[in-house]
């Protein structure tokens, strides 16, 4: 029993610690699009 639950409380810790990393990934990722689709945009008009 103590196994499972240290197991659940490490993958419950590994989430917290790694989901504003990741959604910092795809904000960043998000605004790089943005940026490339702004620079594709400027020379047409």
């Amino acid at each position: 029993m103590k196994t499972i639950s240290i197991f659940i409380l490490l993958i419950y810790w590994s989430i917290m610690i790694f989901a504003p990393v990741m959604s910092k990934d795809v904000k960043f990722g998000r605004a790089k699009l943005n940026q490339i689709k702004i620079v594709e945009i400027k020379p047409r008009s």
